[in-house]
């Protein structure tokens, strides 16, 4: 870990003001002769490059403030009244000029910006190496294998967001007379493959222990994957001049199958110093936080291990999970600090699967399943009682005496709620998030810093996930197998539901298209839920205009305790509540079809010869 991140003194002059990909060539304060010095200067000019990865699971990394990823879609509601979020919220997103708001604008430690910034500096190094003196074989093809895989991969976020860009292979002088007309999708897809393949030839299987985090070769295998999977998905399907609903292009969808395939079994080949796998049931809950000291988890594959950033202390962790994830009686937070928790909506809830009487699991829609909304909790898929914390659960303790979530009617979390947040009327959905945290991590016991977080991009769960969805829609059958690929997309999805403890899907939903459609996106909202997916799910399949088409599309559960005097009961799980769907009024979610595509900000659309601006804007 020691050289991960070290740079040069000199780098913390570096990025001030408002800048695009345009802008001159980064120097971070270096001349030219400290840069090219030798191989450990420009490797820590290049290692600037990773303190641009996002960082979803911190708060403020990137202008975040208190919104976590899952506000962006349809897993959460705010608590906070965050002009950033309701931004996004609103749709409304064309800038005149850069703000800060979070993962739209292009300033600050926005994702877009850090992409731009990173590609600068990886350029220089992928096209100046050679003038460092003496640089050997192996250190050339260490430091190019890492600078293929983050160009790529910084690239990435750019055409996910803005669809095909222009082909960014080079340093821009940002003199603002560049051509830079912008390319399909598709092409720019292309061109970032090639440095995927380049990286995948030139990446070690593994690192040593003082430089995990940067990416192997399992990484650039399933980035590949997963980048193929966009390519094929139907927003990609679009031209620069057009945004329509459109279908799979099944011959992408193969080559994403495939490579899906290739993950799997380079991860079955077992290859020593390796230590990737798909964790068993019983370790499911560790997949998502980890210890300090830091380890990775065995199905990390491709994930963002800052823990030397400033924004990573104990006080910062302690702030990451209180305003994230706990109301302000748990998280010792006043103020908006103390309202601004992410709450799961019940949009998400009805997602996780129910058994039914003959012990099959199957969507809450289907009779089979006996759902009943007044015992809502009961028999879900075990996934809900690892990612959800509901009304009335015991939490934690105060001084060894136990603590309960009363986010119910008439409950005091409620009431508090409501006071802090009564001047902007945001309105709590009774349930909180559980996924990364744990009772102990609360102001009474102070374990807030027993785990630190770290944002995963890519675990293994995802690969057969990826793998079910590119082989279906490439063969339009859950039962066929792609040519070249082990298992069919039936095959794969019960993988992922056997590891999480439910049954195969029932024949009649494999045998369904449509169903089995349903199935595979239901199945990767609830396994990789609050994971940073959903938003880019939903905009890649062009189902948002759909999903958001109410005026309060983001529901919640109102929650009233049958025992009137329910205040005076010691133990708050014994309740019993009548239960009702609501609709979250002040969630907006605004979403047109110019959405599915960010716009570029007018100040760049005007400043740059052919950047062509986004249909719609």
């Amino acid at each position: 870990m020691k050289k991960l991140y070290i740079l040069l003194a000199t780098v913390s002059m570096v990025f001030y003001g408002c800048e695009s990909f345009l802008d001159k060539a980064p120097d971070l304060g270096l001349s030219e002769e400290d840069i090219f010095k030798d191989y450990a200067s420009l490797r820590g000019f290049f290692d600037e490059s990773y303190t641009y990865l996002e960082n979803f699971m911190c708060r403020e990394k990137h202008g975040n403030l208190r919104s976590f990823v899952g506000l962006f879609a349809d897993e959460m509601a705010t608590l906070d009244n965050n002009a950033n979020v309701l931004t996004l919220h609103s749709g409304n997103w064309l800038l005149t000029s850069r703000t800060n708001t979070y993962e739209i604008g292009v300033t600050g430690m926005t994702s877009i910006n850090c992409s731009y910034r990173a590609l600068r500096i990886i350029n220089r190094v992928i096209n100046d190496h050679e003038k460092v003196p003496g640089l050997a074989e192996s250190e050339k093809n260490e430091l190019l294998g890492q600078a293929y895989f983050l160009r790529a991969w910084f690239y990435f976020q750019l055409i996910k967001r803005y669809g095909g860009m222009p082909i960014i292979d080079k340093v821009f002088v940002g003199d603002g007379d560049e051509n830079i007309p912008r390319v399909s999708y598709h092409e720019s897809h292309d061109w970032m493959m090639e440095d995927i393949e380049r990286a995948i030839a030139m990446l070690p299987d593994a690192w040593d222990n003082q430089n995990t985090g940067r990416p192997n070769k399992v990484a650039a295998l399933a980035f590949k994957s997963m980048a193929q999977l966009y390519d094929a998905s139907p927003l990609m399907q679009n031209g620069l001049d057009e945004l329509q609903v459109k279908g799979y292009d099944t011959e992408r969808a193969k080559l994403a199958a495939r490579s899906a395939t290739e993950v799997l079994r380079y991860i079955d080949r077992n290859i020593a110093g390796v230590d990737c796998y798909l964790m068993p049931t019983s370790e499911y809950q560790s997949i998502f936080y980890w210890t300090d000291p830091p380890k990775r988890q065995p199905e990390h594959i491709w994930y963002n291990r800052d823990v030397t950033n400033t924004l990573y202390t104990g006080v910062m962790q302690r702030q990451t999970i209180r305003t994230f994830f706990l109301y302000s009686s748990l998280a010792e937070g006043v103020g908006v600090d103390g309202a601004s928790f992410c709450a799961p909506s019940q949009n998400m809830v009805d997602l996780f699967e129910k058994r039914g009487a003959d012990g099959n699991y199957y969507p809450i829609s289907d009779s089979r399943a006996g759902y009943d909304l007044q015992e809502l909790f009961e028999d879900r898929d075990p996934r809900f009682y690892n990612n959800i914390i509901v009304p009335g659960e015991q939490w934690g303790h105060n001084n060894g005496v136990p603590m309960y979530i009363t986010t119910y009617e008439g409950g005091a979390a409620a009431e508090e709620i409501k006071t802090l947040v009564n001047s902007s009327k945001r309105q709590q959905t009774s349930y909180l998030c559980r996924k990364y945290i744990w009772p102990s991590a609360n102001q009474y016991e102070d374990e807030f810093t027993l785990y630190r977080f770290m944002s995963v991009y890519i675990r293994v769960a995802q690969i057969y996930l990826d793998l079910a969805e590119a082989s279906f829609e490439a063969t339009g059958s859950a039962t066929a197998r792609v040519d070249g690929c082990d298992l069919t997309a039936e095959e794969a999805l019960n993988v992922v539901r056997r590891r999480a403890g439910i049954t195969d899907l029932p024949q009649d939903i494999v045998t369904s298209p449509e169903k089995f459609r349903e199935a595979y996106r239901r199945e990767r909202a609830v396994e990789l839920m609050f994971e940073n997916h959903r938003w880019w799910d939903i905009r890649r399949w062009m189902i948002a205009h759909e999903l958001f088409r109410e005026t309060n599309p983001i529901k919640g559960l109102r929650a009233t305790p049958k025992d009137p005097n329910h205040n005076s009961v010691a133990d708050k799980s014994t309740l019993e509540f009548t239960f009702e769907v609501i609709d979250v009024v002040p969630e907006s979610r605004s979403f047109q079809m110019r959405n599915y595509w960010y716009p570029f900000p007018q100040v760049d659309a005007k400043s740059v010869t052919n950047l062509q601006q986004n249909p719609g804007w």
